[in-house]
C-alpha cells in the first residue's frame, strides 16, 4: 500500500500521518474484501454469472451424459436378447417339428413336441417316446397321446425314429435290421438327449424314457446303460432279452432308476410269462421286475392293488436307492397293446414320471 500516500498527497497537498495512513490502508483493504464479497453474492456480478451458467452447462451435460448411459445399457439388453433369440434353434417355438441329426454320419430322424408355455427360462421335463417295430414318430405321437398330455402338464416330448428300413431298436437282441447291423442306438438317444438339452431348457433331473413293444426293450436298454441321464424308465409290452444261457443280455445299471412296466397277460408276441414264437428269448414279466428290485435295492415284498373289477392288479416295490420304485401293473385280460381296459396308459407313466425325478 506504499502508493496511498502519494495518492492522498496529491488531492489533499498535505502530509498525511502514518498512523492514519495504517487505519487508511485497513479501511481500503476492507472496503476490497467486502466488494469482492458482494461480487460472489450479487447475481449481477459478471464473474458469479459466468460461474453460474458454467454450472449449468456441467448440469447439463451431467444429464445428458446419464441419459445416453441409460439409452446405451438398455441397446446393449436389446441386442444381447435378440443374439440369444438368433442363436436359438427355428423349431423352439410351441408345437410339433420334424428335425434330423448326424450321428456318426447317419442321418437320424426324430420329432419333437413343444409345449404352448414353454419360454425358453424355465427348465421343463423332457420325455423320449420310443415306438414299436414297424412304428414312427407321428404314429407314436398319435396313438400315445403324450402332445396334448406334454401341452397340459408343461413338459417336452421327443419322439425318435427307429432304423430305417423296418423302423426297428437294436435293444441288444431284438429286432430288424437294428440288431442285423448292430445300430448303436444307445448312443443315438444319447446324443438326441444331448442336443436337445443344448438347443431347450431342460430339468437335468426330470429326463424320462418309455417304449412300447420293441421300444419298450429298448427302454429296458437305455434304463441300464444310460442311468445317469434317465431317472426313470417306463416299459409297456416290452421285455428283456435272454442269451442262450438264459442269462439276461442288459448290465446292471450304474445308479438307480425308478421304473414302471405295463404289460398285459395275454400277450402272445411278448409273452407275459417269458419265452417267444421267434428266434428272440425272452425273460419273464417277473425275471424284468426282479432285475431292477434287485438294481434299485427295493423291498422284494410289494404292495398290491387290484382295480374294481379285477382286470388291473398293480405291485408296487418301493424303498429303493434315492427313493426309486418299481411299480408293475399286471393287465389280465390285456394282449400286445399300448391300450388295456380299466387303465390309461398314457397318463399312469406320466403321473409315475412326474412323481420320480432324480434327487
Amino acid at each position: 500500500m506504499s502508493f496511498l500516500p502519494i495518492v492522498i498527497k496529491r488531492f489533499l497537498n498535505k502530509p498525511v500521518p502514518s498512523t492514519n495512513l495504517k487505519l487508511m490502508g485497513c479501511f481500503a483493504y476492507w472496503h476490497v474484501s467486502r466488494k469482492r464479497l458482494q461480487a460472489f453474492e450479487n447475481p449481477k456480478n459478471e464473474d458469479v454469472k459466468i460461474s453460474r451458467i458454467s454450472k449449468k452447462r456441467i448440469s447439463f451435460f451431467i444429464i445428458i451424459l446419464g441419459i445416453i448411459t441409460v439409452l446405451m445399457f438398455i441397446a446393449f439388453l436389446l441386442l444381447t436378447r435378440q443374439q440369444k433369440s438368433l442363436n436359438r434353434p427355428s423349431y423352439t417355438y410351441p408345437g410339433s417339428h420334424d428335425l434330423s441329426i448326424n450321428i456318426d454320419g447317419a442321418v437320424r430322424n426324430y420329432r419333437i413336441h413343444i409345449p404352448a408355455t414353454y419360454d425358453h427360462e424355465k427348465p421343463l421335463p423332457l420325455v423320449i417316446v420310443l415306438h414299436w417295430f414297424g412304428g414312427n414318430p407321428r404314429i407314436m405321437e398319435a396313438a400315445t397321446g403324450f402332445s396334448l398330455k406334454a401341452d397340459k402338464e408343461n413338459f417336452i416330448v421327443v419322439y425318435p425314429e427307429g432304423n430305417l428300413p423296418d423302423y426297428s431298436w437294436n435293444a441288444g437282441f431284438c429286432c430288424g435290421q437294428a440288431l442285423q447291423n448292430n445300430v448303436n442306438d444307445v448312443e443315438f438317444i444319447r446324443r438326441l438327449v444331448e442336443k436337445t438339452m443344448e438347443d431347450l431348457k431342460i430339468d437335468p433331473k426330470r429326463i424320462y424314457v418309455v417304449g412300447a413293444s420293441n421300444g419298450g426293450m429298448m427302454a429296458h436298454r437305455l434304463g441300464a446303460e444310460l442311468s445317469d441321464i434317465f431317472a426313470a424308465i417306463a416299459v409297456v409290452s416290452g421285455s428283456i432279452g435272454k442269451d442262450p444261457d438264459g442269462h439276461l443280455i442288459i448290465p446292471a445299471p450304474s445308479g438307480p432308476v425308478s421304473v414302471i412296466i405295463i404289460h398285459g397277460e395275454q400277450d402272445q408276441l411278448v409273452p407275459y410269462y417269458g419265452g417267444g414264437r421267434f428266434r428272440e428269448i425272452f425273460a419273464s414279466i417277473s425275471e424284468c421286475v426282479s432285475f431292477w428290485v434287485k438294481a434299485n435295492n427295493c423291498s422284494s415284498n410289494p404292495q398290491v392293488e387290484t382295480n374294481s373289477d379285477g382286470n388291473v392288479v398293480k405291485n408296487v416295490y418301493s424303498g429303493g436307492v434315492e427313493g426309486t420304485e418299481v411299480v408293475l401293473y399286471t393287465i389280465i385280460d390285456g394282449d400286445h397293446s399300448w391300450s388295456f381296459r380299466g387303465i390309461s396308459t398314457t397318463d399312469t407313466v406320466w403321473e409315475f414320471f412326474k412323481n420320480h425325478p432324480k434327487p
